[in-house]
């Protein structure tokens, strides 16, 4: 599962393709499509991108 990246580390090819496969399915279907996308890109082997609705979480918070 991959979280937001902070520590300006390039990112693997599997996460981007899995940020990329979230943003469709964001901008698509909204939370329905951010669904969708997670098993998408569990199934190709890209692993997942883990949503935190926590605001002072550290790793996702703006």
């Amino acid at each position: 599962m991959f979280r937001r990246n902070r520590n300006d580390e390039p990112m693997s090819a599997q996460e981007r393709t899995a940020r990329r496969l979230q943003q469709v399915g964001r901008s698509l279907a909204g939370e329905r499509g951010s669904r969708a996308a997670n098993r998408v890109s569990q199934a190709i082997g890209c692993g997942r991108i883990e949503l935190c609705d926590d605001p002072n979480c550290p790793n996702c918070a703006d």
